[in-house]
C-alpha cells in the first residue's frame, strides 16, 4: 500500500513511464513483486500511458525546437519500446519546429553560416536545414 501511495504522489507532479516508476519504487527499496503488483494497478487505473506520455514528450521537444533524432535518443534513455518511440514520432511537427528555429535564428542574429552550424549541431538534416533558412 505504500508503495502505490508514493507512486501516485510522484505521478501527481509528472508522468513517468513504466520503467520510471518501477525505479523510483525499487530506489526507495520496496520490493520486486510489489512495484509488479503496483504498476499494474496503475495501468489499470489509467495513470500510466506509456504512448500518451511519449507523445506529450514529442509535442513538448518540438516546441522547443529539437530535432527529430534528439528527441528519439531521449525516448531511447526514457527506455520506451522501439514501438512507442515510432507511434510517438508520428507526432512530430516539423511545421512548430522550423517556426521556433526561425525566431530564435533571428533573434539571436546569426548569419546563414552560424545558423547552419547551430542546426547541424543539434541533429537536423540539411533538408529540414534548408527549408528553416529558405535556402
Amino acid at each position: 500500500m505504500k508503495a502505490l501511495n508514493y507512486a501516485l504522489k510522484l505521478l501527481k507532479f509528472r508522468s513517468y513511464s513504466i520503467n520510471g516508476i518501477k525505479k523510483k519504487l525499487k530506489s526507495k527499496g520496496f520490493e520486486e513483486n510489489e512495484i509488479e503488483e503496483v504498476v499494474e494497478k496503475l495501468k489499470n487505473y489509467g495513470y500510466i500511458n506509456e504512448l500518451e506520455d511519449a507523445i506529450n514528450y514529442v509535442k513538448i521537444k518540438c516546441s522547443k525546437g529539437w530535432s527529430r533524432k534528439k528527441i528519439q535518443m531521449g525516448l531511447m534513455r526514457k527506455n520506451y519500446s522501439k514501438e512507442i518511440i515510432k507511434e510517438a514520432l508520428n507526432y512530430y511537427d516539423e511545421n512548430v519546429v522550423i517556426e521556433k528555429l526561425r525566431r530564435e535564428i533571428s533573434r539571436k542574429n546569426l548569419d546563414r553560416e552560424r545558423a547552419i552550424k547551430l542546426l547541424r549541431s543539434r541533429g537536423f538534416e540539411w533538408e529540414l536545414i534548408k527549408s528553416i533558412l529558405k535556402i
